[in-house]
């Protein structure tokens, strides 16, 4: 019976496994396109571009941490707005290897339940402000746009 009990939970989890990500069809589940709101560009080479980017934008970001990433880079920078500490989390994906839909993909993982954040974002990169009441003040910096979480979670 055990054996039996076993190999059932296997193979459930064997077929949630499959499922993920898939359609009811058996193909790859469509993307979430990029936003409308969000403009083409400004593009950035990489994660530090965008971090010395909102310097110059009035918006200096200190490095915390390197993302090991294959989508492109990332990185965590803290920047002081308005007296406050704004922990930011900085990703840009190479658009040689990702569409536009691929990025919006990705943004939209982030700002649906669980997870729910407030993202900033243009061209081929998006920053999750830690502290969603400062993430204008990085979109401007940016030159970007505020995408708003959808639905109720972390923030």
């Amino acid at each position: 019976m055990k054996k039996i009990t076993l190999a059932l939970a296997a193979v459930t989890l064997s077929v949630g496994l499959t499922a993920c990500g898939t359609t009811e069809t058996g193909g790859p589940r469509p993307k979430t396109p990029m936003p409308s709101v969000v403009p083409n560009g400004p593009e950035y080479a990489d994660a530090d571009a965008v971090m010395k980017a909102m310097g110059a934008g009035g918006v200096e970001c200190k490095l915390l941490r390197r993302a090991q990433a294959n989508f492109g880079s990332g990185l965590d920078c803290m920047a002081e707005v308005d007296g406050a500490e704004v922990e930011n989390e900085i990703h840009v994906l190479d658009p040689a290897r990702f569409t536009r839909d691929d990025i919006g993909d990705s943004i939209a993982g982030r700002r649906q339940p669980p997870y729910s954040h407030t993202i900033v974002a243009a061209g081929n990169w998006y920053v999750w402000v830690r502290n969603p009441d400062y993430a204008p003040q990085v979109a401007k910096a940016l030159q970007g746009v505020v995408l708003k979480p959808l639905g109720k979670g972390k923030s």
